[in-house]
């Protein structure tokens, strides 16, 4: 009677396994987009719009990103390294277990000639940053990194660049002018982004919002629902500016593939005063992590039945 009973239990174990290897990935169905490009080292970006997704290093001339489908559709990729020139080529959304592909060949610069470096410093992750000639073209672009920042290698010798031109969704575009490097040197531009936000002026103060994931994207969340302000932790924060006469934000919604999302209570800060909250986030349970249990499990009922 006693097998009987361990059979039974062992039934419900194992039905318990198959229901969790059957479980659909938590985050949904994940595809993947692999860029190959012919300079190993380069850092190739997955870019949906202008918001960078996710950075990684050509290794072995690929780079391959998981995305899940039901995430934020990419739809570009931009490739970069010291002595190339950018590049920049779309790509399609992958569908479930399938595979996107993507060849980015970078052009050499001309050999020879001094450098110089321009570096560009900016409130926001992810702007676009176009270097422009005196001609009016495009002579560098690339994508501000975690900390708002990029920087270009310059010829000294080569065409002269006239102007830097910085823009991002929900960001005013701002232009500045910019002179060549010289050789070895480093001109560094400061530019601070306006946010598009209709309130015009008005004091501002700063909801810092820490939490335990770099790269997680942060929500402030109105009183109305909508979305005010968004930012992204870096370094264990994200420092937002608002403005303390406009519409109040009361909830701050950090997220972050793999983890659940985590919502806090915020409230206004008054015009300087930097107000902190903590969101730390939690990761998301894995359905192979419970077929290991219930096997685990299945083996230990065995054991039993076999003993008696």
């Amino acid at each position: 009677m006693k097998k009987i009973s361990y059979l039974f239990i062992a039934l419900i174990v194992l039905a318990l396994f198959a229901g969790a290897v059957s479980a659909e990935t938590i985050g949904g169905d994940k595809g993947v987009v692999q860029v190959k490009c012919n300079v190993n080292g380069a850092s190739a970006s997955l870019l949906s719009g202008n918001d960078v997704i996710e950075t990684k290093t050509i290794t072995n001339g690929v780079a391959e990103f998981y995305v899940y489908t039901t995430g934020t559709p990419v739809d570009h990729v931009s490739v970069s390294a010291t002595g190339y020139y950018p590049a920049y080529e779309s790509v399609s959304m992958p569908a479930s277990g399938e595979t996107s592909f993507v060849t980015v060949s970078l052009e050499a610069k001309p050999i020879g000639g001094d450098l110089g470096f321009l570096q560009v410093n900016t409130n926001v992750i992810g702007a676009k940053v176009d270097v422009m000639s005196i001609s009016g073209s495009v002579a560098e672009t690339g994508y501000t990194d975690v900390n708002g920042k990029i920087e270009f290698a310059i010829y000294t010798t080569g065409t002269p660049i006239s102007s830097v031109v910085v823009s991002a969704p929900g960001w005013v575009t701002q232009s500045v002018s910019v002179t060549v490097p010289e050789k070895g040197q480093t001109e560094t531009v400061n530019i601070e982004m306006v946010s598009t936000n209709p309130i015009i002026g008005g004091d501002q103060g700063v909801i810092s919002v820490t939490s335990n994931v770099e790269g997680a994207q942060v929500e402030l969340i109105s009183i109305s629902g909508d979305v005010g302000y968004t930012g992204m932790i870096s370094n264990g924060k994200a420092d937002i500016t608002v403005y303390t006469t406009g519409t109040p934000v009361n909830q701050a919604r950090v997220s972050a593939t793999g983890y659940q999302t985590a919502t806090v209570g915020v409230t206004m800060p008054t015009k300087g005063e930097t107000l902190t909250f903590n969101a730390p986030l939690t990761a998301t349970s894995s359905p192979m992590g419970l077929a290991v249990l219930g096997l685990l499990g299945v083996i230990g009922v065995i054991a039993l039945a076999r003993r008696d």
